[in-house]
């Protein structure tokens, strides 16, 4: 590579970023720079690194490991104390400035790539990402409260006009039967289809969650996954209903539900255990089996993208409503999971008091 095609090379890729960057020749020449650079250190190519920085405080860790050839990456934080008139705008602005060395040049120069960054821009972006993902996850637990709206509507829907009018006709048929008509295959179809209408109507929102509460929706949830699948599911005792609201009990329940079928389907054959336990303000929910277990990282930065996909969308829920969703698996030591959420106030202001506060 000529000098010439390097120049271009690193002229285009100082180019490309936002922030302040410059590719230095050894500890002294700036050999290109892009407009931000220029702008906030008044220097552009051909200038020294050392006089371009003369406005950074504590900028000699950074000529010295220039200068030495090592580190390969390196950073520090400075000040940098704005040439201006007005005395309100000449407090120090903190910067970090961070350098990577590239490789040789053609006439035996190291290069090396060096980029400022603005600690109040960095916050504002910080604080940018960090509100758009209490949005995203808002928005989450919104859709899953329309969603479950929707279940519920659509539940009541085919209980209500559906198995009603299949009721009917059955009756119907047996009125054929009655009258001496061979009938009893389309029985056997029509109840099959009630029996089938019953289970989705369940399954799109059990009524024993808005009627009891979560835990007999567990129980119940617990036996209907046991009739589906391999995997004995049980449910360990609970002496009380945690106090939860409308949106948190539907969220909760969801999470439990994605979580247990999760645990059935890929620990086919083992233990399921849904449990409840009560602490200071809070009430946890975990799932745990003894499956084959798997790598925690792979299932959200892996392949698996359908098993990526629920258990991110659990974490999200739950982290929207204010809870905490924890994973713990290993290669072939089972997994367990815990979502955690806040109890409601007592009507007098008082939470439920933990289990062994309780029995005192």
């Amino acid at each position: 590579m000529t000098p010439q095609d390097l120049h271009q090379l690193a002229e285009t890729f100082v180019s490309l970023l936002d922030w302040p960057s410059a590719v230095v020749a050894g500890a002294d020449e700036i050999v290109v720079c892009n407009e931000p650079w220029s702008k906030l250190t008044g220097a552009g190519p051909s200038s020294e690194l050392e006089s371009s920085l003369r406005g950074f405080s504590s900028i000699e860790p950074l000529i010295g490991s220039l200068r030495a050839g090592s580190p390969t990456v390196g950073s520090i934080t400075t000040a940098r104390t704005p040439d201006v008139a007005s005395m309100a705008e000449m407090l120090p602005v903190e910067y970090t400035i961070r350098w990577r060395r590239l490789y040789m040049s053609p006439d035996d120069r190291a290069l090396a790539l060096i980029v400022l960054q603005d600690h109040s821009e960095v916050e504002h972006l910080a604080s940018v990402i960090s509100s758009q993902r209490l949005r995203i996850n808002q928005l989450l637990v919104r859709q899953t409260i329309i969603e479950e709206t929707e279940r519920r509507r659509l539940g009541r829907a085919l209980h209500d006009v559906v198995s009603q009018n299949l009721g009917r006709i059955r009756m119907d048929v047996k009125r054929l039967v009655a009258a001496g008509v061979d009938a009893d295959e389309l029985l056997a179809t029509i109840d099959r289809v009630i029996e089938d209408t019953r289970t989705l109507a369940f399954e799109l929102s059990p009524p024993v969650l808005e009627d009891l509460g979560v835990i007999p929706a567990v129980q119940w949830l617990a036996e209907h996954l046991n009739k589906r699948y391999r995997s004995k599911i049980t449910v360990d005792e609970v002496d009380r209903e945690p106090r939860l609201s409308h949106e948190t009990r539907t969220i909760v329940f969801r999470a439990i539900r994605e979580l247990a079928i999760n645990a059935a389907k890929h620990a086919e054959g083992s233990e399921v255990v849904i449990s409840c336990s009560f602490g200071d303000r809070v009430v946890s929910f975990t799932v745990s089996d003894s499956g084959p277990g798997f790598d925690v990282a792979t299932a959200f930065g892996g392949a698996d993208g359908v098993q990526r996909f629920g258990l991110l969308s659990v974490e999200q829920q739950i982290r929207g409503i204010g809870g905490v969703f924890e994973l713990v698996s290993n290669v072939g030591e089972g997994t367990r999971a815990t979502v955690t959420v806040a109890l409601q106030p007592e009507k007098g202001g008082s939470h439920d008091e933990p289990d062994d506060r309780r029995r005192r």
